[in-house]
């Protein structure tokens, strides 16, 4: 049965993740050398989980994704269920409470309910009447993408709860009718993104450096923006019930304007009460490093130091000082491609990203071949999600995207987001190897 399951399979699928697994060991065996020679023994753990990884590929390989799939509310049931003991029982690291721990051992279920969730956002999606009902299908694909993803937000984790965003954007854009609703989010996450930038410069740099400005000061408070948000919702809604009596043409072509400034406003309100203030200095460096250098922009700087000194054939496996000398935070997780650049130099780096282009390209083709609605759409879910780690955790060694925190696919030490990786790559192997039978 598994040698019928790997028949229509291309080799790109089992490859690709395979190589980077061995750069990911080799480099966590790397960040985990000490300056005395010694090291921590975080690759034995690594090569542990890859071992268990490999036995559920090959389990996932031999069931019929599309069971899975019919399947997908208990996983989604049960995802939510542990998301809760989390919240409840879970162990405090680095300020985020999203582990469950027993002695040694731990797992991390919001990274588990990616897999969850893209399984039961496709069945959802591939069986509802998207066409008859776009506005009901919109607002359920919401509720479903909301009551995960608020949980992960009280954790707080916001890189995962990014990702669940991309994959919802991604699965929402080619499983529904009517994409219009899908831009009205992305104008949104725009808008809001602006203003939060706006605000981290005003709150965290400039009235830190004795630049008060009174108007500044009442414009990014929260009561403002919460004025400004509530106003939109009453003219959107004093609108709609003129519209359904009398229709006007030009308060239909405004009513989507003033719902996205009303939602960007209101979530931008919440964030200024809910984001603590290193996160907000995590914003602020994405801009400059150099706005907090001592704090949240020191390991964008190590970073970027590292990456620079590898030049193009790196200094040498193994031989890092950035590395070895304890200067980067985080090495072997949220950094390691700064390690692998280091090491390597451009010529590692650029290995690592035509491995993640050629993969990508390939999952394209999976989504493009794909006979069924379902497989069309888990393949879409896991591209987005692998995408969105891929230019998150490249860009944050860069400073180009705010350190939250997410994992390079295959690469970065960690049990739970390994086990995920490898499992939505074995999922991608089953929707290509049956293209033949749906």
């Amino acid at each position: 049965m598994l040698k019928e399951s790997f028949k229509n399979v291309s080799l790109v699928f089992i490859l690709v993740p395979a190589v980077l697994s061995l750069m990911g060991l080799i480099f966590v065996y790397s960040t985990g050398i000490n300056p005395d020679g010694s090291n921590n023994g975080q690759y034995i753990k690594q090569l542990i989980w890859i071992l268990i990884g490999i036995i559920f590929a090959l389990f996932i390989i031999t069931i019929d994704y599309y069971r899975l799939v019919e399947t997908a509310n208990y996983y989604y049931i049960a995802g939510i269920f542990l998301l809760l003991i989390t919240l409840v029982f879970g162990k405090n690291i680095r300020g985020s409470k999203s582990w469950l721990g027993w002695g040694g051992l731990g797992i991390q279920p919001s990274e588990i309910m990616k897999l969850f969730y893209i399984l039961f956002f496709a069945k959802y999606l591939a069986n509802a009447p998207v066409q008859e009902r776009k506005i009901q299908v919109f607002f359920t694909s919401a509720g479903i993408l909301l009551l995960p993803m608020a949980m992960i937000l009280i954790q707080p984790d916001l890189g995962t709860a990014i990702v669940f965003l991309m994959i919802f954007i991604a699965m929402a854009y080619i499983g529904m009718a009517d994409d219009t609703f899908v831009r009205y989010m992305i104008y949104t996450g725009l808008m809001t993104m602006a203003i939060l930038l706006f605000t981290a410069f005003y709150k965290y740099y400039l009235e830190d450096g004795g630049g008060k400005i009174e108007i500044l000061e009442i414009i990014f408070s929260f009561n403002s923006l919460l004025i400004i948000s509530i106003t939109m919702f009453l003219y959107s809604a004093v609108a709609i019930f003129i519209d359904f009596f009398n229709p006007v043409q030009i308060i239909k072509k405004l009513l989507p304007l003033t719902l996205i400034v009303g939602v960007s406003f209101f979530f931008s309100a919440v964030a200024i009460k809910v984001l603590k203030t290193y996160q907000w200095k995590r914003i602020l460096v994405m801009i400059n490093p150099e706005f907090d250098k001592s704090g949240a922009g020191y390991n964008i700087i190590q970073s970027k130091i590292a990456i620079g000194s590898g030049g193009f054939f790196g200094k040498g496996l193994f031989r890092g000082t950035q590395n070895t000398l304890g200067f980067l935070p985080e090495k072997s997780t949220d950094f390691v491609f700064s390690i692998i650049s280091e090491e390597l130099g451009f010529v590692g780096s650029f290995l690592v990203m035509a491995l993640f282009g050629i993969y990508f390209y390939y999952i394209i083709r999976t989504i493009q071949s794909a006979k069924d609605k379902e497989g069309t759409l888990v393949a879409t879910g896991i591209m987005a999600m692998f995408f969105t780690h891929f230019i998150v955790n490249i860009g944050m060694t860069l400073g180009l995207t705010p350190a939250t925190g997410l994992p390079l696919p295959f690469i970065s030490y960690g049990g739970s987001s390994y086990l995920v990786f490898i499992g939505a790559a074995a999922l991608l192997s089953n929707i290509y190897s049956r293209r033949f039978v749906h």
